[in-house]
């Protein structure tokens, strides 16, 4: 799947997802206003049995109240800014990696124009077994012998292209983790 599609994917959930929590945030919100509401009013069978002075007393009462707000009531609107906020810088910095995956691989396959035929046949022996290879195994390509493998892993080692990992007597021949990940794209 492209990246960009994955980019609008995610785009496109992480919006619905944050106002889904937007909506249930305001409706939070307007049932904790209702229930404040509820509880200020007096019940009208009550109020038969009050006096003047204690019905004063009460609106007075209720009119200072400040509401009381729960920190669990403020969860999904935080969710809400937090989810939009972090879908929007994903969506944004996701542009400039696509696009620095898509220099890094041009780059590669210009540096790779600077190899020579048997250098090339190295590495693309090294893709067709997962970026490892034993050297005896490179030794018996076409045109190769075991001193011109060793002198060609040689200049591949000092370019930074592979690595040599030590097993007994014999090498492994490992293409960089990098230049690896992005030739077999």
């Amino acid at each position: 799947m492209n990246p960009k599609d994955n980019r609008n994917i995610i785009l496109g959930v992480g919006i619905i997802i944050s106002f889904a929590l937007l909506t249930l945030s305001v409706s939070t919100y307007y049932n904790y206003q209702k229930d404040a509401r509820q509880e200020s009013r007096l019940n009208p069978d009550a109020i038969d049995n009050m006096t003047i002075e204690e019905i004063k007393v009460f609106m007075i009462e209720n009119r200072d109240r400040p509401p009381i707000l729960n920190s669990s009531d403020l969860l999904p609107f935080m969710a809400f800014i937090g989810l939009l906020v972090g879908t929007l810088v994903y969506y944004l910095m996701s542009d400039k990696v696509i696009r620095q995956e898509q220099t890094l691989k041009k780059n590669t396959k210009i540096i790779l124009n600077f190899l020579t035929f048997q250098e090339k046949k190295v590495i693309e022996t090294l893709m067709e077994n997962d970026g490892k290879v034993q050297q005896y195994e490179l030794s018996h390509l076409p045109n190769l012998n075991k001193v011109k493998t060793h002198r060609i892993l040689q200049t591949l080692e000092q370019k930074g292209i592979i690595h040599k990992e030590k097993l007994g007597k014999i090498n492994k021949i490992v293409l960089n983790k990098e230049l690896h990940d992005v030739l077999k794209d």
